[in-house]
This record gives C-alpha cells, sequence and structure tokens, in this order.
C-alpha cells in the first residue's frame, strides 16, 4: 500500500478523473495534508492526453493537466491505494464487480449528496468548466470523511435522499457585497460605452486596467449556485484577447459579456462567453 495514496477512477482518465485529482491535490496542498493523489480508469487509453476542454476548464481555474497521461487501473494500483473514489455511481459498480473485497467510495456518497457528475465528453469549455466546480464543491464537503478514510477510520458513506423540487423562490435582495459586483458592473460597461462612443478619444490601456479592477468584485456570487467566479476568468481571457486599441466588435462582446453579469451567471452565459472567445 502506498503510504497515503488517494486514487480517483473514472472511465477512460482523460476528463473527470484527472481533474478531480488535480483540484484535490490542490485542496491537498493548501491545507498541508501529505497526501499523495493520482488518478486511473477503468476503460483502456493508456497514454492518452486530457480532454482538450478538460485542460482549458481547468487553465481557468489555475490548474495544468498538460503533463497528465491516462493509464488503466490495475489490480496492483487498486490494491496499493489507502482510498478508492469513484467518479460516479457507474464506475463504482465496476470497481465493486472487479475489487469485491476492496472498499469503494464515490465522490457523491463522500459528500453526502445523491449527485453523480455528468461526463461531459464533447461538450464545450463551459459545461467543463460548470463540473470542475461541482466537483471541487463535493471534494470539499467530502473532505472530512475523506481524512477519516485515510486515517484508516471505518466511515460509512452516505448518500442524501434527492430533494424533492418545490416551486422557485425569488432571488434574495441584493447584500452589500453583492452590491459592490452591481456597481463595478455598471461601472464597467459605461466604459465599454464610452470606448464604444468615442473610438480614438478613450485611453484603452487606463480603460482596460479600470475593467481588470472591477473584474475582482464581479466574482462575488448573487445567489447559490451563480458560476460568476469561472464566468469572470473567461471574460478575464476575453480581455487579454483584444487588441490595442480593440475593434468594434471585441468592445460589443465585452460589454455583452459585463452586462450579462447583472444577473445570476448560469451554463447557458457560460457556454455564450465561451462562443466569445472562440
Amino acid at each position: 500500500m502506498i503510504e497515503r495514496l488517494v486514487l480517483i477512477v473514472g472511465g477512460a482518465d482523460t476528463g473527470r478523473a484527472p481533474m478531480a485529482a488535480a483540484l484535490l491535490e490542490r485542496i491537498v496542498a493548501r491545507q498541508a495534508l501529505g497526501w499523495t493523489v493520482e488518478s486511473a480508469g477503468v476503460v483502456g487509453h493508456d497514454g492518452d492526453p486530457a480532454e482538450t476542454e478538460a485542460r482549458a476548464a481547468l487553465l481557468v481555474l489555475g490548474l495544468d493537466l498538460s503533463a497528465h497521461r491516462a493509464r488503466s487501473l490495475t489490480a496492483e494500483l487498486a490494491q496499493a491505494a489507502r482510498v478508492r473514489v469513484a467518479i460516479d455511481s457507474g464506475v463504482a459498480r465496476v470497481l465493486q464487480a472487479n475489487y469485491s473485497t476492496l472498499s469503494i467510495a464515490t465522490l457523491g456518497g463522500l459528500a453526502g449528496r445523491a449527485r453523480d457528475i455528468p461526463d461531459p465528453f464533447r461538450m464545450q469549455v463551459g459545461a467543463w468548466l460548470q463540473y470542475a466546480g461541482e466537483i471541487e464543491a463535493l471534494l470539499l464537503a467530502g473532505l472530512p470523511r475523506l481524512r477519516a478514510l485515510v486515517a484508516g477510520e471505518a466511515v460509512r458513506e452516505e448518500a442524501a435522499a434527492p430533494v424533492p423540487p418545490s416551486q422557485p423562490e425569488p432571488p434574495p435582495a441584493p447584500q452589500p457585497r453583492q452590491s459592490e459586483r452591481l456597481a463595478a458592473g455598471e461601472r464597467a460597461s459605461r466604459i465599454l460605452g464610452l470606448v464604444a462612443d468615442l473610438p480614438g478619444v478613450m485611453n484603452w490601456v487606463a480603460a482596460r486596467a479600470q475593467i481588470e479592477a472591477d473584474l475582482a468584485l464581479m466574482e462575488i456570487p448573487l445567489v447559490p449556485g451563480d458560476l460568476a467566479r469561472p464566468y469572470v476568468a473567461l471574460v478575464r481571457a476575453l480581455l487579454t484577447l483584444t487588441a490595442v486599441p480593440p475593434t468594434a466588435a471585441q468592445v460589443a462582446a465585452l460589454r455583452s459579456a459585463v452586462r450579462r453579469l447583472r444577473a445570476p451567471i448560469t451554463p447557458a452565459d457560460l457556454e455564450a462567453v465561451t462562443q466569445d472567445l472562440g
């Protein structure tokens, strides 16, 4: 057994599993837990790199998957791991069938949630960003159980019962910090409006610096589930790609992107700004 090895097991080890492993490695490093985190797959794609969209999504989140190469799960590797975490319940069933004497956890079960992160294969970067955020949230929620498992304690994995649908509630009134996001968005929108109306007059370098400063405030969520953080990361990338001085089309794309931040960001908004990047 490799001392304190947490093994994330996915399908091909080219998408969700290496993303989860990279996100958990960052959590482990930040908390100085001293674990080893690796990934593997139940389907043989040995030597394949991570999916292009997975690499792009994690780059937005500040992680680099360029060196990752997929590998198949072997009996030796399964035995060597201190903890085996299946990326979803389907992978868990495969592991239980092949390694019946080993304990298997699931990502959702560790967090106490009846949630399997869908495989975003062939989806656009926005979907990968959304699911990367969900994976990170599940890892953080499941960290206490994971700590206990790594320590060798017996932990019962509990999956929460699905919550029945309810009538949607209106979003709460903006709180002080949330008001900062709305104000920052309005400032950035006004600046971009002036750049559009007064081309050649506005100092783009100064304007861009103010927009970059405001983007930090635009990450503040308006409601639970607001995908503002990955969305703002994509807007930053869009701003970085903007010419000096910007074209009218680039200013229009940036202004449209900033205006979406007046409301909670959805997966559709991530897809829209991804299209602007393309």
